[in-house]
Order: C-alpha cells, then sequence, then structure tokens
C-alpha cells in the first residue's frame, strides 16, 4: 500500500542523504560544550545572523523574506516589524541566542525532512503551509505556548492539527478572489459581480459584444488559481492517507465539470485563448489598469500592489482608476459551494520536551502568530492574518489596502492546498490539463481521465 510513509521517505531520499551545513556566518565562536563568546553592549540584540545575544545557542532555518534586517530583507517593508518581535523575545529570554541559518529555497524541504529523518533537524524552522504534513512525524506540540487556538480560521486547523496536536503556527495567509469592474457590470449585470458559472459566461458574453475588452481571464499556468472550480464542485484531491482519489466517480466529474467550465468559457469568447500563455500574476492587473479586462481571477494583494500602486512607473494610467475595481467571491456552479485557494507559511518546532531550551524555542515560533506581532507584520507586509480576531482589532492591524472585509468572508470559505507530497503532480497534471483544453487539444473527459491516470501511476511508483 502507497501512504504517507513511503512517500515521505521517497522525498528524503532525493535529498541524497545530505545534512543540512552547520555553519553561521557572524559572532559563532563556539567552545566545545555549545556556549559561544560573550556579546557586549555594542553588539545589536538582533542581526541577520542571531537573534538575542544569550550564552546558549539554539538553532533555526528560515529566508531572507523574514530576516528583520531591512538591508538584507526581501521584504524590507516588513524587517521592521520582525525585528521588534524578535527584540521582545530576546529580552524575555536573555540566556538564550538564535543562531539563524537561510537555506538555498530548491534543497530546502528536501534537505530539511533528511536532516529530520536522521535525528538532527535544526531546533526550529519556517515551513511552506504545503510542507506540513510531510513533517508530522517530527514536528513538536505548540498548545502549551500558543492560546486561544480555536481564533485560527478553520483551514488553518485542518492543516496543522493532528490528534489535537497544534503543530505548526501558520502565520500569515492570503487568497484568490474575483477582481471586477464595477463601472462595467453596472452596465451589464445591475452591478453585482456574477455568483455562478451560468452567471459569468452570460454577462461575459455581453461584454465581449459591447466593449473592446476581454470579460474574464485568469492565470492558467498556476493550480491553486483554478483549484476552486474543482472544489466549489464537491471534488475532493486526497483521502485522509494522503492517497489521490480523482478516480473515484464524484471526484472524476468534479473534474470534468471544472474542465469544461474552462473550455465554454473559452469557446463562448468571455475568455481569450491567449490565456494560455498567462504566466506572470501581474499580467492581469496590468491589462485591467490599462482598461482592457473586466474581469479575472487574483491574489488579495493585488489590490494594492498592482492595482491602487503603480505597476509601471511610466505609464500614464491615473492613479485613482484602482477605485474601478471591487472583489468578490470566485463565481462556482449552481448547486456548489463557494472556494477560495488558500497559502501562506508556518513556523514549527523540531526541539522535543519542555526544557529551558525547548521552551526558548517554542515561545519563539508562538511569538508569530500572538494577536500583535501577527498584526504588525501582516500590516507591514500587506498580508492577511490567520486569527480571525486580528482582523477585529484596528489597533493590531489596519492596513492601508482597501478590501479587509471582504477577505475575512473569503476565507471562511478557505481551501489549503494538501500538503502531501503527491500534490505537486496534482498540480502539474492540472495545469497541463487546463491548457490542454483551452488551446483545443482536448475535450474536458479526455484531459480529466489522462491526468487522472498520470496522477496514479506516479503515486503507485516505486
Amino acid at each position: 500500500m502507497k501512504g504517507k510513509q513511503s512517500l515521505t521517505r521517497r522525498k528524503a531520499l532525493l535529498a541524497g542523504g545530505a545534512a543540512i551545513a552547520g555553519g553561521l556566518a557572524g559572532c559563532q565562536e563556539e567552545a566545545g560544550d555549545g556556549q559561544s563568546s560573550q556579546f557586549d553592549e555594542s553588539d545589536p540584540l538582533v542581526a541577520h545572523e542571531r537573534f538575542g545575544t544569550g550564552g546558549t545557542a539554539l538553532t533555526y532555518q528560515t529566508s531572507t523574506f523574514y530576516t528583520p534586517v531591512e538591508a538584507e530583507s526581501d521584504q524590507p517593508a516588513a524587517a521592521p516589524a520582525l525585528n521588534t518581535q524578535h527584540e521582545e523575545w530576546a529580552e524575555n529570554h536573555p540566556d538564550y541566542r538564535i543562531d539563524v541559518s537561510y537555506p538555498a529555497f530548491g534543497q530546502w524541504k528536501d534537505n530539511l525532512l533528511t536532516s529530520a529523518a536522521e535525528g538532527n533537524p535544526p531546533d526550529g524552522s519556517t515551513l511552506d503551509s504545503q510542507w506540513v504534513a510531510d513533517f508530522y512525524e517530527y514536528l513538536q506540540p505548540l498548545n502549551d505556548y500558543v492560546e486561544d487556538i480555536d481564533d485560527f480560521f478553520p483551514f488553518v486547523r485542518e492543516t496543522t492539527m493532528r490528534d489535537g496536536d497544534l503543530l505548526a503556527a501558520w502565520k500569515y495567509t492570503g487568497c484568490r478572489c474575483l477582481y471586477y469592474r464595477q463601472d462595467v457590470l453596472d452596465t451589464y449585470n445591475d452591478g453585482d459581480p456574477p455568483e455562478t458559472w451560468e452567471e459569468l459566461l452570460t454577462v461575459g458574453q455581453d461584454i465581449v459584444e459591447n466593449e473592446d475588452m476581454d470579460g474574464y481571464m485568469f492565470q492558467s499556468s498556476t493550480a491553486l488559481a483554478n483549484l476552486p472550480y474543482f472544489w466549489s464542485s464537491g471534488g475532493e484531491l486526497l483521502d485522509d492517507e494522503g492517497a489521490p482519489v480523482l478516480d473515484q466517480d464524484a471526484n472524476r466529474q468534479a473534474l470534468i465539470d471544472a474542465l469544461g467550465f474552462i473550455r465554454d468559457l473559452v469557446e463562448t469568447g468571455v475568455t481569450p485563448q491567449r490565456v494560455a500563455s498567462i504566466e506572470e500574476v501581474e499580467a492581469l492587473p496590468r491589462e485591467g489598469r490599462a482598461g482592457n479586462l473586466a474581469m479575472f481571477i487574483g491574489n488579495n494583494d493585488q489590490i494594492e500592489r498592482n492595482l491602487k500602486n503603480v505597476v509601471e512607473e511610466d505609464d500614464d494610467i491615473p492613479d485613482d482608476r484602482w477605485e474601478r475595481w471591487r472583489v468578490a467571491k470566485i463565481p462556482r456552479p449552481a448547486d456548489g459551494e463557494h472556494t477560495t485557494g488558500v497559502g501562506g507559511w508556518t513556523e514549527g518546532a523540531f526541539i522535543e520536551g519542555d526544557s529551558d531550551g525547548a521552551a526558548a524555542m517554542k515561545e519563539f515560533i508562538a511569538k508569530f502568530v500572538e494577536p500583535e506581532a501577527m498584526g504588525r507584520y501582516c500590516e507591514a507586509a500587506a498580508l492577511l492574518p490567520t486569527r480571525e480576531s486580528v482582523f477585529n482589532d484596528s489597533d493590531l492591524y489596519d492596513p492601508d489596502s482597501p478590501y479587509q472585509d471582504r477577505f475575512r468572508e473569503f476565507l471562511q470559505d478557505g481551501v489549503a492546498r494538501p500538503a502531501r507530497p503527491i500534490y505537486s503532480t496534482i498540480a502539474s497534471e492540472y495545469v497541463v490539463a487546463i491548457q490542454d483544453v483551452v488551446t483545443g487539444q482536448s475535450d474536458p473527459e479526455s484531459a480529466a481521465d489522462t491526468m487522472i491516470a498520470n496522477v496514479n501511476e506516479e503515486y503507485e511508483a516505486p
């Protein structure tokens, strides 16, 4: 039987048995007992390679996206919020410091999985939310360190909890939604965004026939932007053991229906066939700003990043044109439920027990999801909190980004990417199926059956 253990072991073997290098930059003159040379008052409390100045070292892996040092950060606007958070931890744990490494992304997950399987993982690490299930057997419970677990959105608890234990702290998220031109829909749909596939096809055709613009587009190269069509049709990708179930009748039909809707979009002219070549997430809001598109599926941060703010510095589009855009739930089948794909990153602890060092690391991890820290970071980074209460408190979270109340509503329908190894195959095969249907190389049923066969073959491979 091909289950979680065999797939996890396969992923681990991909790393070739390589362990993560332990050498870190910065002040790390380590003695044999793991104690570091003392820092003095001239040293910053938080630096790129270490958080804190204590003599007892803990180890931690993360991305340069999350460094607290602006000059080193891939998102410098959020670095001050992280610096404040880590300084608070360091002040409360003067005997400890966290030595930080920033692995290359391409091999990070596989190397981390190998080190965990061999019994020598770092004490803590940042984890993509879709990695979490691969690490269930290694992650340590955070229940005694994270308060009010029920405050997290349902999709967070479904992904990060097993047998009542919270195994990862999901620190922020994002969602997909329908962006639409309010002024255009005022003319063609009494101002209301389409809620169902049928409504979208109808209003989209009216727009295309009467306006010099495309009706509706989506990023065909990304599975998560298009999985809501499948999920809202009642489809399920995997069973509780992580095995693909696309070949079950109801799920196969949901897949055919989703691909059939995409075919209808293209055949009716609501969506141009060139959607097959849309790869960059910025491409659709760029067309929207230019007045070439009435509706598209996008990420929640695009209203702030790609519509409200200038996409290209030298464009001649008035800066108030973004105000024509509104957001709504992704259209669904007439008898289906609204869904949206959600993502984001988490933090996890590998150090066992509740000794002083273990408690210090788990308190560091838990701090990412304290309401104040979460609100401060998400506001600075234009991201969405994973706690419902943070949306309620303007003292904690009050971003300039519009439509936050709508995004909070959408998160109630959030579905996370399955945190299982086979998902990467499902995602890539779904993209191929979509593009085959869009370009007319395959009909929905044939594309669905090819996808199902390829997914099952990969899952059953030794």
